[in-house]
C-alpha cells in the first residue's frame, strides 16, 4: 500500500472517533434560556387554558342555577370624579333584573360634578337612588365613600359596583348563585371594551389578556382573587372584619377588603360571566398611571404573582427564545421571531374564543402593552408618596 493511501485510510479511521467527541452537555446559558423559554410558554398556555375552562366549572358547581331567590340586595355605587361611562352604568343598573333590589348612587357633598352626574341619572331611571354623604376620613377616595355609604343600606347584603361598570340584567343572580354555594365574597372579573384611542386599546389589553385572564385561571383552580368593580358581600360580616377603614391609606381597597374577609373564614369566588368597561379615549400617562397603581397593589398584596409577572413575561421568553436558538444553531433572530408570535397568536386565538374584545390593531396593541409592561413592573418597585387616580394625585400611606 502506497503511503498517500495509508494516510487516507487512518483518516477514514479516525472519523467516527472525532464524531464521537462532540461535547455531550450544552452551555449553561443555553440551558438556562430554555428553562425560561419553557416556562414562560407553560404559563401562558397553562392560564390560558386555565381561563377558558374557569365558566364551565363554576357553572357545573353551581349547578347552573341563575338564582331567582328573593333575596333583598342593596346595589351601592360610589361616584367621584364622575365616569365618562357613568350613563352607561346608570341603564344597566336599572335593568337589572331582581325581584327586591335596592340602587344606591353616592357622592360626596363636596363634589357638585358627581351629585350632577347622579342627579341626570336618576332623572333618566327613577328606580335609582341617589345619596349625599360626609365620606369617611380617608385617603382612598372611594373606600371614603363607601364606608359611609354603607351604613345606609335598606339591606344586608350588598353588591359594590363602580361607576364605570356595565353588565347583564342576571348580574345579581350570576352572583348569588356563587354565593349560594358557600362563598362569602363573589366579584367577577372585569373586561375593557370600546375603547376610542390606541392608549384605550392598550388599556383593555392589560385587562383582558394579562388580569381577566389571570383572575380566571386563578378562580379555576382555587386561587380566586377579587376586583373592585363588582363584588357581593354581607354587609355584617364586611363590618365584622373590619369594614372599609384598613384600606384607607391604600388604592388597594378590594385586596384590603378580601384579605380581611378570608382571614375571617370567608371563601372568595368569581362568577362565570364577567362585568365590562367603557374605556374610551385614553392617553398613555393614564394608561400608565392606572397601571403602575394596579402593579403595586399586585407587589402589595400578592407577591408570588407580582414576581412571575416579569419572568414569565413576553419579552423575557421573547429574549430566552432567541437566547437558547442561536446557541443551537437556528439564529437569535428566528428564535425570538417564532416566540413573539407563539404569544401573540396564542394570546388572540383565546380572546377569540372566549368571546372577549379584541381590536383590529390588536398586535400593534399587544407589542405596546410588552414594551410597557416591565417598566411598569420595575417603577412599582419604588417607594411613591402618591399615586393617581383620575387623573388626581392621592397621596400614600409612608
Amino acid at each position: 500500500m502506497s503511503a498517500w493511501a495509508r494516510v487516507q485510510t487512518a483518516q477514514a479511521c479516525r472519523q467516527p472517533r472525532e464524531a464521537r467527541t462532540l461535547p455531550d452537555t450544552l452551555p449553561i446559558t443555553t440551558l438556562a434560556s430554555a428553562a425560561l423559554w419553557t416556562l414562560g410558554v407553560g404559563w401562558l398556555l397553562g392560564t390560558l387554558g386555565m381561563a377558558l375552562l374557569q365558566p364551565l366549572k363554576r357553572l357545573r358547581r353551581n349547578g347552573a342555577v341563575l338564582s331567582s331567590s328573593a333575596v333583598p340586595v342593596s346595589v351601592i355605587v360610589p361616584v367621584s370624579s364622575p365616569a365618562p361611562a357613568l350613563p352607561q352604568c346608570a341603564a344597566s343598573l336599572a335593568a337589572l333584573d331582581h325581584p327586591t333590589v335596592e340602587i344606591i348612587l353616592c357622592c360626596a357633598e363636596t363634589d357638585p360634578a358627581a351629585a350632577a352626574a347622579i342627579e341626570a341619572a336618576v332623572q333618566r331611571h327613577p328606580a335609582l337612588q341617589s345619596r349625599v354623604v360626609v365620606p369617611a376620613p380617608l385617603r382612598n377616595p372611594k373606600s371614603a365613600l363607601l364606608a359611609a355609604a354603607v351604613p345606609l343600606a335598606a339591606h344586608d347584603l350588598l353588591l359594590l359596583s363602580d361607576d364605570n361598570v356595565v353588565a347583564s340584567p342576571q348580574r345579581i343572580a350570576q352572583h348569588l348563585a356563587v354565593r349560594a354555594a358557600g362563598h362569602g365574597l363573589v366579584s367577577a372579573c372585569a373586561l375593557g371594551e370600546a375603547a376610542a384611542s390606541f392608549w384605550g386599546e392598550v388599556d383593555a389589553a392589560f385587562m383582558n389578556g394579562q388580569f381577566a385572564r389571570l383572575q380566571r385561571a386563578g378562580d379555576a383552580v382555587g386561587l380566586s382573587f377579587s376586583t373592585g368593580k363588582s363584588m357581593l358581600v354581607s354587609r355584617q360580616d364586611l363590618l365584622a372584619s373590619g369594614g372599609f377603614a384598613p384600606s384607607g391609606d391604600t388604592m388597594c381597597e378590594d385586596a384590603v377588603v378580601q384579605r380581611q374577609l378570608v382571614q375571617a373564614g370567608q371563601r372568595v369566588a368569581l362568577t362565570a360571566e364577567p362585568v365590562r368597561q367603557p374605556i374610551g379615549r385614553r392617553d398613555f400617562g393614564e394608561v400608565w398611571h392606572r397601571h403602575l397603581r394596579w402593579a403595586t397593589c399586585r407587589r402589595q398584596f400578592a407577591p408570588l404573582l407580582f414576581g412571575l409577572e416579569l419572568v414569565t413575561s413576553a419579552p423575557v421568553a421573547v429574549l430566552a427564545g432567541g437566547v437558547a436558538a442561536g446557541s443551537l444553531g437556528f439564529g437569535f433572530v428566528g428564535g425570538a421571531g417564532t416566540t413573539a408570535i407563539l404569544f401573540l397568536g396564542a394570546e388572540w386565538a383565546f380572546l377569540r374564543l372566549a368571546g372577549w374584545p379584541a381590536g383590529r390593531a390588536f398586535p400593534f396593541v399587544w407589542a405596546a402593552r410588552e414594551a410597557l409592561a416591565p417598566a411598569l413592573w420595575l417603577a412599582a418597585l419604588l417607594p411613591r408618596r402618591r399615586t393617581y387616580w383620575r387623573n388626581r394625585p392621592v397621596p400614600l400611606r409612608r
